[in-house]
């Protein structure tokens, strides 16, 4: 039971201290907003739910890679910065194919009619949807601020 306390500590600490980490959050929810609206199937369902894990992962792991970088070479390295450059693109990679499962999954003519639908019928909800954003545009900026060693 401690390791899970550990898990979610370290899932908790790179929310409050990566941009990018609250960035794919935002998205994750929205993601799955629009899996409600558009019904998505099972299969869909656990395409995108394994992108949103995967992603989430990943960008776990690439703040516990620049954090143990910092912490074992603060100064300036080749080898941590192309360490660092590496897990970034494996976050990339993952957000790259997460994007085209996304636009197999949610811009097909059965999606898009779907959520049209539900707008149109319920457009209170929609609004509210809509509104989100401005809380997220602030949970996004909030945090602790980066500070990356290596100028990016």
């Amino acid at each position: 039971m401690k390791s899970l306390g550990y898990a979610f500590r370290g899932i908790t600490d790179t929310v409050k201290n990566a941009r990018c980490m609250r960035i794919h959050l935002c998205f994750a929810f929205y993601v799955i907003i629009a899996g409600f609206v558009t019904r998505l199937s099972a299969g869909e369902w656990s395409a995108v739910l394994s992108c949103v894990g995967l992603v989430t992962a990943l960008e776990c792991l690439n703040t516990a890679m620049e954090k143990l970088c910092d912490a074992v070479h603060p100064g300036r390295s080749d080898g941590i910065k192309l360490a660092k450059d590496a897990a970034a693109g494996a976050v990339l990679c993952a957000a790259a194919a997460s994007a085209a499962v996304g636009g197999l999954v949610f811009f097909r003519a059965g999606s898009l009619a779907a959520a049209l639908g539900f707008f149109k019928a319920r457009t209170a909800a929609a609004v509210i949807i809509v509104l989100t954003l401005i809380p997220f545009a602030f949970f996004v900026r909030g945090g602790k601020r980066e500070k990356d060693t290596y100028g990016k």
